[in-house]
Order: C-alpha cells, then structure tokens, then sequence
C-alpha cells in the first residue's frame, strides 16, 4: 500500500510539472550576448557612452515607497552615465526603451536579497524600481551580475541605504467564491 501512494505521487508530479523547455523570458527577449552592444546603440542613437555591462533582466517599476509594481521582462545595458534597460518589439524587431536612469538623479540605491534571489533597488525623485540580471539562458536570477550592477552604480557616488525588502510583482487575479445559499 505504501509503494501504491508513492508511486502515485510520483506520477502526479510528474504530470504537473511540465514540458515547458524554453522559459518565459527567453521567448519573449531576444537577446544575442556578441551583437547585443552593435544593436542598441542601432535601436537607441542616444545611447553614445561604451557599455560596461549588459545582458537579460527583470524589472520592477513602482512608485517610492510601494514594494508592489509593474513586472517586465527585459535586457539591459550599464554605461559610465547611466543604466538603460529595453524591451524586445517583436513587430519591429527592435528594443524599445523600458526605463534610462542616469545617476546624477538617483537619490539612493539598495540590494536586497532573499535566498538566491537579488534586487538592485533605484530610487529616483519619482520612481522606485528593482533590478534583477538573469542568466543568459533566462529564468534564473545571476546573482554575481546582481552584485556587480550595485557595486558599479555605488562606485559613482550615489547614496547607498538598507533595503527596506524586496519589491513583486502584482499578485495574478484569483476566482471570487461567492457561497450560493438556499433555504429550505
């Protein structure tokens, strides 16, 4: 009876978890690691500065304060001025620009971790967003990337703070249950 449940839980996990073999992010960023600096300098003419750092992210945008916002997946390219991250249009297949931080106007920046998990946290005058590296592969988080971003941007003289947690994404739509009553 024992070996019975065993092996039924066993296939049930293996019926829920899935064939998917391309993660989410990777389908929907294209991203070439040796043509990507040729490319965004082609896609964005204002982005004149050599890029220091480049590769897959996801973002958070938000208002300062709130630790809830709007998720993207996206790519994103560190120069001496600034950090500029994009989305793939795949219409026009070409990046369009997400968010451009400069750091002159950053007020303080923070790295939050949780497990294995990194957020490069920008605060701007209006605007609060984290930052994540992915691998190149998509759908984990690079941690080393993570640590690299928030030590080159700390290097630039921009107020370093705690971080006061981690920011996500909203929570997706869950079903209303409305408890139907009859009487008798």
């Amino acid at each position: 009876m024992r070996y019975l449940a065993s092996t039924i839980l066993m296939g049930l996990m293996a019926l829920l978890s899935g064939c998917n073999t391309t993660p989410y992010d990777k389908a929907t960023i294209y991203y070439d690691r040796t043509q990507f600096p040729a490319q965004i300098v082609k896609d964005d003419p204002s982005l004149s500065d050599p890029i220091l750092q480049h590769g897959r992210c996801s973002l958070i945008v938000s208002t300062p304060g709130s630790n809830t916002g709007s998720y993207y997946f996206c790519t994103y390219a560190l120069t001496a001025k600034g950090i500029y991250v994009q989305g793939w249009d795949a219409k026009a297949l070409k990046y369009e620009e997400i968010m451009h931080v400069d750091f002159a106007t950053l007020r303080k920046i923070s790295l939050a971790s949780f497990l294995r998990t990194n957020q490069l946290q920008l605060t701007e005058e209006r605007r609060q967003s984290a930052l994540s590296a992915c691998i190149d592969e998509g759908g984990y988080i690079d941690t080393a990337a993570t640590e690299r971003l928030f030590e080159t941007i700390k290097g630039k003289g921009v107020a370093v703070v705690k971080s006061e947690g981690m920011m996500n994404p909203p929570a997706p739509p869950s079903p209303v249950f409305v408890p139907i009553i009859i009487p008798r």
